[in-house]
């Protein structure tokens, strides 16, 4: 696979990724029903929702910039006939699985459910907009700069 090949299917996992935890955020934001969670109501949807979006973009445009030349960075030194293996870092890979960890604990962890609902319903939308940002500036990023 070419090396924008692999841009292009970082770019895509991510995205998917992404739209994934905006899903996974909704019901406990309360904008999609579901009777095993407690959401958040009335104005308290809109401000986690805004909240979310805001620090998604933030985290966009600046953590997942990086994260995406570091990723690009990694593509281009395994070059085009790398094995499929080798599209993520071993330490991308390894921060994804943390991430999977924390994410169940917020969620199974025993606490208020209106707490959770703030928590879950601001971070994951957060993340997944962040990601999808990340995901766009994948496909056309350039290389980090060698360091000296």
């Amino acid at each position: 696979m070419t090396v924008s090949g692999r841009k292009n299917l970082v770019s895509l996992v991510w995205i998917a990724v992404g739209v994934m935890l905006i899903w996974r955020g909704l019901p406990y934001a309360g904008l999609i029903e579901d009777p095993e969670i407690v959401g958040l109501t009335g104005s308290n949807r809109w401000i986690a929702l805004a909240i979310a979006v805001v620090v998604g973009i933030g985290k966009g445009m600046s953590a997942l910039k990086k994260a995406g030349r570091r990723a690009v960075t990694y593509i281009e030194s395994k070059g085009p006939d790398a094995p499929a293996w080798k599209l993520f870092s071993p330490f991308m890979i390894f921060l994804v699985l943390i991430m999977i960890g924390a994410g169940v604990a917020i969620r199974k962890a025993p606490y208020d459910d209106e707490i959770r609902a703030w928590i879950v319903g601001i971070l994951y939308p957060a993340i997944g907009v962040a990601l999808i940002i990340g995901g766009l500036l994948v496909r056309n990023a350039k290389p980090l700069d060698p360091k000296p």
